[in-house]
């Protein structure tokens, strides 16, 4: 055997022996899903559907099992996945996310989103709804300018949740209270069922799965306004998922007259927030000290997980939409964006903030 042939077949074995390693990080393991919302909810159920299918591509994996870890809007779950031990670095979070804690550095988040390894990101949007008998009666979206005092269901008063209710309303000039505490969209909606509250916000396999058959179809109460969806041409409107619900815009307009523009730091805030939520709503996460042959493996598996035919029946039946995904790269330049906003701009939001809280 010559020196080129023995070259040869060395270089085939080391190939195949670091295929042998990237294919492997999971053999054996038990991968835990941290969900940072209790059980039950949305990010709980999207998380279930995709832990059964998942395990089919990761090579060797034992089993995925998901942990609820509810708490501080969400951050105590996030704070766990971010100061995984050793032991724990193959794990994921599957995260209903808040950037704003990020943004205005909330003390209860204990680690950045941009220190995480991004594995994947489910592109949802949000919308409002109101009960038809909100005083003095509402027919449609433009009449909550003539409401007297809007009880709006929220979570906690510095939650992106919170803050895109109150920009939304503050812009079209509507009169509102905001009853914060609720520990998740499952909770306002019932509140709002029962008329302890006029208005809130919801997620869009909520909206399918709960709000539109039980409110809406009901006629209790009404699609009040989608946040703005970036339309591939630029311009702002609807999201393709929620082609019957009017955006922002429109009702701004319908308020405000058709010439009117939103303009001001409130609505660059809203644009903001909703751009980065609406493109990455759900987020999956690895932990820091993920090793990156993980991460890409657990991208990998991602990829296929969205070409699996079994995976969206289960996820389209149960959610009444189809799974919306984005990988990797264009993941971590959403994230990035938190890095870009001017000091000035941040200084509003957390006054905004404090005033809200009053």
């Amino acid at each position: 055997m010559n020196a080129i042939t023995r070259g040869f077949l060395l270089a085939c074995s080391l190939c195949a022996a670091c295929g042998t390693a990237f294919g492997q990080a999971f053999t054996g393991q038990i991968v835990t899903i941290i969900v940072n919302y209790p059980a039950g909810g949305p990010p709980d159920i999207e998380a279930r559907i995709f832990a059964r299918h998942l395990p089919k591509y990761l090579q060797g994996v034992r089993s995925i099992v998901v942990r609820n870890v509810g708490g501080a809007n969400g951050n105590i779950g996030v704070n766990q996945l971010g100061e995984s031990s050793e032991r724990e670095r193959l794990n994921l979070g599957f995260f209903t996310w808040d950037p704003l804690t990020q943004l205005i550095q909330d003390e209860s988040l204990h680690v950045r989103y941009d220190d995480f390894k991004f594995v994947a990101g489910f592109r949802q949007p949000s919308l409002l709804f109101i009960r038809r008998d909100t005083p003095p009666g509402i027919v449609r979206p433009a009449d909550i300018v003539k409401a007297p005092n809007i009880k709006v269901g929220a979570l906690g008063p510095s939650t992106q949740t919170t803050l895109r209710q109150r920009l939304a309303l503050d812009l079209l000039g509507a009169k509102y209270e905001i009853i914060a505490g609720y520990k998740g969209v499952g909770e306002t909606e019932l509140a709002v069922r029962r008329g302890d509250l006029h208005l809130t916000v919801t997620s869009l396999p909520s909206w399918y799965a709960s709000v539109k058959p039980n409110l809406i179809d009901a006629g209790i109460a009404i699609p009040l306004l989608q946040y703005d969806y970036e339309r591939p041409d630029g311009t702002p409107g609807r999201h393709p998922d929620l082609p019957d619900v009017p955006a922002f815009s429109e009702v701004y307009k319908e308020v405000k007259g058709q010439a009117a523009v939103p303009g001001g730091e409130r609505w660059q805030a809203l644009q903001l927030l909703s751009r980065i939520m609406d493109s990455v709503f759900r987020t999956v996460f690895m932990p820091p000290n993920a090793p990156a042959a993980a991460v890409e493996e657990m991208r990998v598996a991602f990829e296929k997980l969205m070409n699996d035919s079994e995976y969206v029946a289960d996820y389209e039946k149960v959610l009444r939409t189809k799974p919306r995904v984005i990988i990797g790269a264009q993941g971590e330049a959403i994230i990035a964006e938190l890095g870009k906003v001017q000091p000035s701009f941040l200084s509003f939001l957390r006054k905004y903030i404090d005033a809200g809280r009053r």
